[in-house]
């Protein structure tokens, strides 16, 4: 739902005798915010009243009420002090509001509920609801004294506006129930091609026969939020919930701008393309490929030299950066944190930054030194607590935040000692010993670790202290296997139909060279993400079940998809969507997070398609680009899906056959 402000007026309020909700009559609204007319209208003398339209608000007090005379009264006073009007259209936009004020029935209803960010009956939303009302009677205050510059937006009214609002006596009556009618009930429709109705901006995407390219957008209670005359074509209506819709003009297809949900221009057209990343981000390419992160409404450059910008698990935002050392792969991108206002969380500096914690507010980061990856601590200050020195630093999964154990965190160090890090990111105690496990569930307990000394096993406290020897490592990593297969319910393994690897075998053969030219044909190239995904990968096996196996004709050839997987579920670069799944079709570029799919719209999709037409319009989107999308695994009821460069895909085909997958190029 988009939040809106409207105005309506009824004869009688909640609780009277003779109140019907059917009776209500819709004066104005606005979307996105409370027009200051809206606020000096219900002005002094308001009450908060219910609105048995929202189901808590039947018995809460959660809108502003006011005699409609207090505020006819009110626009006579101001009209009186505003400036002449500017055109024809200032002076049918006053008679409109003079008009449907002397129309309207006895009490004024301020409804900006949806605009108020607590829940109706919660004490915040009070707090609220009564700073509205506040704000309403200083306006009028200002009024009474013609106070000019407190009332200054409201002195030039002329069309609808800010300050203003729309208004109209169609407007709608309940916002609640704004939602789509059958075009033949809407008269303004008529002679028009419905394109379509766009659920994000509670609109109709509308044409006409001559120029189908050009779109505009109208509500069901006919406010146009982009009219037709402005020849827009392009429209991004699915930055809608960040409060944007992107547009092109037919004149310039290729230059691209930012509207709000009211149709009020907020950045002009310019060449290249835009993404919206969150309501105060935005993204803009150019047509030489450079790339900049802008803030919204204003323009601003935050970051210069900046590319896939993604949403994180933890409402923060990832970047990449190119850094000056672009003739060395291994530095050339660099990646960091911001918030969604565009704040730097944690500078671009490092190969990863990991989710930050709900709690304690700290994230794993890594760096490449001497070409290995290297952890370390940072807070959500961007401070670096604990250097990047670490071989491994305990987490639950490789994006999330350190595992904590009494605050306290495990980590390997670079020369393969344990260690418990406090929550300032420093040593605990001198490291000594290795782990005596390769899996850290093994190797770390709830208040000890399982070390190796002399080659027994031991276990040791939190702060260095040695408490107990059980047997020799081998012993003790086989009777520790052995208790994970029994409490797991595995039993011995029918013989494979054909060859497969352990975790173990993978690592010892794996050649990372050739690995990261496999990851590579899934990264469209990017030679740094596909080591990184390399390295992701083979961190994981090394964390897995040892008796876990793979298949393949080949230890790089059963590695192949857990590639792919890396790729798909850590770097955003694929997805997996059940085969009924027709309608995440046009979600395909929240699915898969490359800017090539952001602005894909499943424009023709008819009644009855299903996922074999839903990826067909896919792979029409994406050939422009040279890019292909491909079904990791083809005929299965599950589609692996992920994209390859067009150049790339006979070799993407043959690497993918030789590790027993059927993939399909579309």
């Amino acid at each position: 739902m988009i939040n809106t402000a409207a105005l309506f007026s009824t004869a009688f309020l909640p609780g009277q005798a003779g109140f019907d909700t059917d009776a209500i009559t819709g004066l104005a609204e606005w979307r996105l915010d409370v027009p200051t007319l809206f606020k000096l209208l219900v002005g002094a003398g308001t009450q908060a009243v219910a609105w048995p339209i929202y189901g808590d608000g039947e018995d809460c007090p959660c809108v502003l009420a006011a005699p409609m005379a207090q505020a006819q009264a009110s626009w006579q006073a101001l009209s009186a002090l505003m400036d002449r009007p500017r055109d024809a259209a200032a002076i049918v936009a006053r008679g409109a509001i003079s008009a449907l004020l002397a129309g309207g029935q006895p009490w004024l209803i301020l409804d900006g509920v949806q605009l108020i960010a607590h829940d109706i009956g919660t004490p915040d939303y009070t707090v609220a609801l009564d700073a509205l009302r506040a704000e309403a009677q200083m306006l009028h205050s200002a009024l009474l004294r013609g106070d000019r510059d407190a009332l200054a937006p409201l002195l030039t009214i002329g069309a609808a506006s800010p300050a203003s609002g729309y208004w109209s006596a169609t407007a709608s009556a309940q916002l609640a129930d704004v939602e789509e009618l059958g075009a033949d009930e809407l008269p303004f429709l008529q002679g028009l091609e419905v394109v379509g109705w766009e659920e994000d901006a509670l609109c109709y995407e509308v044409s006409t026969a001559g120029e189908p390219d050009v779109t505009g957008l109208v509500t069901p209670y006919g406010r146009w939020i982009v009219p037709l005359s402005q020849r827009y074509v392009d429209l991004g209506v699915y930055y809608a919930d960040d409060g944007w819709i992107t547009f092109a003009t037919a004149d310039a297809p290729d230059a691209h701008g930012v509207m709000d949900l009211n149709g009020t221009l907020v950045l002009p057209p310019a060449p290249g393309a835009l993404y919206v990343i969150s309501p105060h981000l935005l993204q803009r390419i150019d047509p030489d490929g450079a790339s900049r992160l802008l803030r919204l409404p204003d323009g601003a450059l935050l970051i210069d030299r900046v590319d896939n910008i993604c949403l994180r698990e933890d409402g923060l935002i990832d970047i990449k950066r190119q850094t000056d050392q672009a003739d060395d792969d291994n530095k050339r991108n660099v990646y960091g944190v911001v918030d969604k206002m565009g704040k730097v969380v944690v500078p671009p500096a490092y190969s990863s930054v990991q989710d930050f914690g709900t709690k304690k507010k700290i994230a794993i980061v890594s760096q490449r030194i001497d070409g290995r990856f290297l952890f370390g601590l940072a807070n959500n200050q961007g401070e670096l607590l604990a250097p990047c020195q670490y071989e491994a630093i305990d987490c639950a999964t490789t994006s999330s935040p350190p595992k904590l154990r009494k605050n306290r965190i495990f980590a390997i160090d670079a020369q393969g000692l344990a260690c418990m890090l406090t929550l300032d990111g420093k040593p605990a105690f001198t490291p000594l010993y290795p782990p005596a496990h390769h899996l850290r569930g093994v190797a770390v307990q709830s208040d000890f670790l399982y070390v190796v000394k002399d080659g027994m096993a031991w276990s040791m406290d939190f702060t260095g202290q040695l408490l107990e020897q059980f047997d020799t490592v081998e012993n003790f990593k086989a009777n520790i296997t052995a208790q994970l297969s029994e409490a797991m319910g595995l039993g011995k393994k029918k013989p494979a139909k054909r060859r497969s690897f352990t975790p173990a075998q993978i690592l010892a053969k794996a050649d990372r060279g050739q690995l990261r030219s496999m990851a590579a044909l899934l990264l469209q190239g990017d030679a740094d993400l596909a080591a990184r995904c390399v390295d992701i990968t083979l961190e994981a096996l090394a964390e897995d079940d040892p008796e876990e196996e793979y298949e393949g004709d080949s230890p790089e050839a059963a590695c192949f998809f857990l590639l792919w997987s890396t790729a798909a579920d850590t770097l955003g670069h694929g997805t997996t969507l059940d085969w009924k799944s027709v309608e995440q079709i046009a979600l395909i570029g929240q699915h898969i997070g490359l800017p090539a799919l952001r602005d894909f719209r499943w424009a023709d999709q008819q009644d009855g398609d299903a996922m074999a037409e839903g990826l067909a319009a896919i792979a029409a989107h994406l050939a422009p680009h040279q890019l292909r999308l491909v079904n990791m695994h083809g005929g299965e009821d599950t589609y692996y899906l992920g994209l390859v460069r067009a150049q790339d895909a006979e070799a993407f085909k043959a690497v993918a056959l030789q590790a027993a997958l059927r993939p399909v190029l579309l």
